[in-house]
């Protein structure tokens, strides 16, 4: 050391690492100087502690080489401009991969000079818009790559503080896959609106050949059943004291087999109807319509020793009028299978069930039905018992179970022979309650 600061003056080490007499580990700038004291020279060293500044120093350093690290890696196309130029200083990988571009055709350009961005506003324009904003956007920028493939991206261009200087740094992320499948998606709803639209004509082309169907068949069958009642009313009048007893039973049969195909028809169309109703909904207060429905009944169970047993009931969201005839359908059923019981019991009321649904229940204690056979209740003409034992046509049940499902909800029922039935049904609730509460 004084060989040197003989020869030079001075000695100097900007960075000497120490170690303190209590261990402590620090960083010192040590300068060394011969200078004239008097008659004599003397060397001063000047130690200064740049510990702080050192740790500052590589901690910048270690965030410098992290970013560059995520800058290399990044799967975004990464830009950096100059903010006075607009020039390009430096580009990531990813993005001469993706635009086929050579560092060297790149550096030094602005973006508008590069021929993916041809379509892009101007350098100067994009500078003004950066001042004012902070940032650019491009949601769907199309760019055309060196080897003609054609791309869309989104550009993000934002201006921040790099050190003492601002710097613009651009984001370019390929979007292509995204737009195709966006594209895609839109021309499916396209499509399928299509169809929906065709699918609804024909739906209403059907529906109209359905109701002349029906017409038809109320017109051109009543005809004849009015004509053949008729000729039996006749008959028994004209010939009925020449007529034998069991010849005047052939003409009484021959005129129930006649009301009942009247009756047949009437709940077919009955049927048909309730499948081309639309839906009317509103809040319906279920137990002012049980009242309704009972209502009905008050001539065909007087006399009758009948113990009604009716629940409080929840309000429901519904087509009143299609709901009254579930009601009607299925109280009308209690009363006519509990007909053979000395005191009939039928019991409305709502059973237990999650937060989606409304399930009421009808019971009675009544013929019942055999369990196996549970699935051919809701069937078109499908009867569990015969004409003799209970009267009806088999179109009642079909009719409840039409009107709940268009409905979106469930019917079924339980039943025991000669022990009594229940029958269920569910209504949806709105947006998991009345009104959604």
């Amino acid at each position: 050391m004084l060989e040197r600061l003989q020869q030079d003056g001075y000695v100097r080490y900007e960075d000497l690492p120490l170690e303190t007499r209590d261990g402590r580990h620090i960083a010192v700038e040590f300068v060394s100087n011969v200078y004239q004291a008097g008659d004599k020279k003397v060397i001063q060293c000047n130690v200064r502690d740049i510990t702080e500044r050192k740790h500052a120093k590589d901690a910048l350093h270690a965030s410098e080489l992290s970013y560059r690290r995520l800058f290399e890696a990044a799967k975004d196309g990464i830009l950096i401009l100059d903010v006075d130029t607009g020039r390009i200083t430096d580009v990531n990988p990813f993005l001469f991969k993706l635009l086929g571009f050579s560092p060297g055709e790149m550096i030094g350009k602005t973006v508008g000079e590069l021929s993916p961005f041809k379509d892009i506003e101007s350098n100067q324009a994009m500078l003004e818009r950066l001042q004012k904003d902070g940032y650019v956007r491009y949601d769907d920028l199309p760019l055309e790559t060196r080897d003609g493939r054609h791309i869309a991206v989104e550009f993000v261009s934002n201006v921040y503080q790099a050190g003492d200087k601002k710097v613009i740094q651009c984001n370019v992320r390929d979007i292509t896959e995204r737009k195709h499948a966006k594209d895609e998606i839109h021309r499916l709803n396209a499509e399928l609106e299509q169809r929906v639209v065709e699918r609804t004509a024909e739906l209403e082309a059907a529906n109209k050949e359905l109701e002349a169907f029906s017409y038809s068949v109320s017109h051109d069958l009543r005809a004849p059943l009015r004509h053949i009642m008729g000729f039996v009313v006749l008959l028994q009048k004209d010939a009925g004291p020449s007529l034998s007893g069991k010849s005047l039973r052939h003409l009484t049969t021959i005129s129930e087999a006649a009301k009942r195909m009247g009756e047949l028809i009437d709940d077919l169309l009955a049927f048909s109807r309730v499948g081309r109703a639309a839906l009317q909904k509103s809040d319906v207060n279920l137990d002012e319509l049980v009242r309704e429905a009972l209502g009905d009944f008050q001539a065909e169970t007087k006399g009758r020793n009948i113990a009604w047993k009716i629940h409080p009931l929840p309000p429901v969201w519904a087509d009143r009028a299609l709901l009254r005839m579930v009601l009607v359908n299925l109280i009308s059923n209690a009363v006519k299978f509990t007909g053979a019981r000395a005191e009939a019991k039928i019991e409305i009321g709502c059973a237990p069930n999650g937060n989606s649904e409304t399930v009421i229940f009808l019971r009675d204690n009544g013929a019942g039905f055999d369990p196996q056979y549970a699935n051919k209740l809701f069937g078109v003409f499908q009867r569990l018992h015969s004409q003799t034992e209970f009267e009806g046509t088999g179109i009642g049940l079909a009719n409840v179970q039409r009107v709940i499902h268009r409905h979106g909800g469930r019917a079924w029922a339980e039943g025991v022979v000669d022990g009594g039935a229940t029958f269920y049904f569910s209504i949806p609730k709105q947006n998991g309650g009345i009104h959604g509460h």
